[in-house]
């Protein structure tokens, strides 16, 4: 697991006592949850706070819902996309109330889930094993997504079938899903990235299937999605900076040409929005080292 540091304020909790505060972040990445006991160690002038239940980080794997309200309207697969994107290893669905007819048929919809690698009865829920993600490295796994979206765009671009196209589609969110998964904990991947990536394949494919020949537009989308997607994975702002400046041209064009060039722009916002909101912290970044020379 990596370090993280952050500063927080002592603060007096009645008469002889101090508090600090825990981040969020933390205490779920632990499972550390309110009313459990926590190890304060004083050692060599350094405290060490740990959960007294060693158990606690592995519950942290683990999400409970209830399969009513939002969840069963949305339906299994958001429920199992939802947990594997954020970096669960089970899910324990509460089915207390629910028909034997009803739970037959989820059961049913979780073993036939990609992302499902068990499914087990217990007696007021049903225990789900997802499946590990490909691999842990969450930076190499975008660099290989933008790989196979730049192949779909390539394909696109020469008039492939949209059979390809869609196969390279499912390829790239197939990767995008396990860099999001494996990047939990971390901050390789920005939050203010996550809707963009998600969406990205399917963006980027079904602007394919209607520009297909168009290998003026598909190799300007290309470029954008080439530099969005490598600046994310490198933490770079001069490749995100890039991406949002061909992502407006691509847009100029479009919007120039209209027809069916259009159907480019939405995706062409979207990359210029999320590329220009994550370059602010090389900006600040900068700001910072020039005050400091």
């Amino acid at each position: 697991m990596s370090e993280t540091a952050t500063t927080r304020k002592v603060q007096r909790l009645g008469g002889s006592s101090l508090i600090i505060t825990l981040p969020k972040q933390w205490a779920r990445r632990l499972g550390i949850k309110v009313g459990d006991e926590i190890e304060v160690i004083e050692s060599g002038g350094k405290l060490l706070v740990q959960p007294r239940d060693q158990r606690a980080e592995d519950r942290a794997g683990t999400v409970a819902i209830r399969y009513n309200g939002i969840a069963r309207m949305a339906g299994v697969e958001a429920i199992v996309n939802c947990a594997f994107v954020h970096g669960y290893d089970k899910v324990e669905i509460l089915i207390k109330g629910l028909g034997e007819a009803d739970v037959k048929r989820l059961m049913a919809e979780l073993n036939a889930s990609k992302k499902v690698a068990s499914v087990e009865r217990g007696t007021d829920r049903l225990i789900v094993t997802l499946a590990p993600s490909l691999n842990l490295d969450a930076a190499r796994l975008i660099k290989e997504a933008s790989s196979s979206l730049q192949q779909l765009l390539e394909a696109a671009a020469s008039g492939a079938e949209e059979a390809e196209i869609r196969r390279l589609e499912g390829q790239a969110l197939e990767l995008i899903e396990s860099s999001l998964r494996s990047s939990k904990g971390s901050d390789i991947v920005d939050p203010v990235a996550y809707g963009v990536l998600l969406a990205l394949p399917s963006m980027v494919a079904d602007s394919s299937v209607v520009l297909r020949g168009r290998a003026d537009l598909l190799n300007k989308l290309k470029e954008a999605v080439g530099e969005f997607l490598g600046g994310l994975a490198s933490a770079s702002g001069r490749r995100l900076l890039n991406a949002a400046m061909i992502a407006s041209e691509l847009r100029d064009m479009a919007l120039h040409e209209g027809g069916a060039a259009a159907v480019v722009v939405p995706l062409a916002d979207a990359l210029l929005s999320a590329s220009m909101k994550l370059i602010c912290p090389s900006i600040l970044e900068q700001e910072a080292e020039g005050f400091a020379e």
